[in-house]
């Protein structure tokens, strides 16, 4: 037999040893702790059946809820970049209404609301609670997730303990002009660079331009080919799921789009009550620095509020400077803590 052939058919039971191995039933594996928990489990929240990953090596240690972006891009499949965080909390991740596991073929669009979104949160917040008891809920959103974080932890400060944002989403309007006046400077001559910023009202015109951000490095900065073996790894998704997911991120916050653009977070959040962490990268576009410091500079935060800005990364700065990141949370949950006890 030549090397060749050799070569094609290790290829071959390779590959399909992996889509077998995908069609067995989803899990999530052991980890070692002083009481640990991993659980892989479908709720019915708001209606529909929506799925949570409860991963922590002491279930009695601080819940991390972490609200993925999107709407839709759920972190779920990639958790696995940031497991070092399991040590020191009960990490939650919750794959939102129309987002990879809880994304099934009758989802309607139509019913991707911001209240809806922060409704269905105040279920999982109830869950969890029972679930695993009264110990500290610290609320983690990325992108468009600290449009939820940040609004929970503003109504709700009874039940949250602090609050981080990643990529802290402030106002879509003029994150487009900050956007595109970047573009101008970085790719003039492209077609997107000269229009005015109330073209991108339209949701499809909005796209390209975080496209274009992409492409001149002013976004996640960290290639799909780079996430996607971490991705097809995990054990808690089936090959179904990754289509569930795909769908989402594509739909993205087109049904809700006149809502997400118009909602500011400088006229909507004006203080903070909880402890607040906000995280981003120094190259970000897609929800620019200028606008999260403008924010910060703002809002009132009686239990104290700091900005870490991660100068190697983008709108990811989990993936870009992971380690950094991690000690990061880290460090402010053990702050959270301490004050929680004095």
């Amino acid at each position: 037999m030549s090397l060749l052939r050799l070569a094609a058919l290790v290829l071959f039971a390779a590959i399909a040893g992996g889509l077998a191995w995908k069609t067995l039933p989803a899990r999530t594996p052991p980890i070692t702790g002083a009481d640990p928990i991993t659980e892989l489990i479908p709720a019915h929240i708001g209606g529909m059946t929506q799925w949570l990953l409860i991963r922590g090596a002491d279930r009695r240690a601080p819940i991390l809820l972490w609200l993925h972006g999107g709407p839709g891009a759920a972190q779920m499949p990639i958790h696995r970049v940031t497991s070092e965080l399991e040590r020191d909390f009960v990490v939650v991740h919750w794959d939102q209404p129309g987002a990879g596991k809880s994304n099934p073929p009758d989802f309607d669009p139509a019913t991707m609301t911001l209240e809806r979104f922060l409704s269905d949160a105040r279920e999982v917040t109830a869950l969890l609670r029972k679930r695993l008891g009264d110990q500290p809920i610290i609320l983690l959103g990325h992108s468009w997730g600290t449009m939820l974080g940040a609004r929970l932890a503003a109504r709700w400060p009874e039940d949250y303990a602090a609050y981080i944002g990643v990529g802290q989403q402030v106002s879509t309007k003029r994150g487009v002009a900050l956007a595109l006046d970047w573009l101008g400077r970085v790719a003039p001559d492209s077609e997107l660079a000269g229009m005015k910023p109330e073209a991108f009202r339209d949701h499809a015109l909005y796209v390209r331009l975080m496209q274009a951000v992409e492409a001149e490095g002013g976004s996640m900065n960290v290639s799909l080919a780079s996430m996607l073996p971490r991705a097809l790894a995990a054990p808690e998704y089936r090959l179904p799921d990754y289509l569930r997911w795909l769908k989402g991120a594509n739909r993205g916050s087109g049904p809700m789009w006149d809502e997400y653009q118009a909602r500011d977070l400088m006229a909507e959040v004006p203080r903070m009550p909880v402890p607040m962490l906000l995280i981003t990268g120094e190259a970000d576009m897609n929800t620019p620095v200028a606008l999260v410091r403008d924010w910060l500079e703002h809002v009132e935060a009686p239990q104290g509020k700091r900005l870490e800005i991660f100068d190697a990364s983008g709108h990811a700065p989990f993936l870009t400077e992971t380690a950094r990141f991690v000690e990061t949370v880290r460090s402010f949950g053990a702050e959270v803590a301490e004050e929680r006890r004095e």
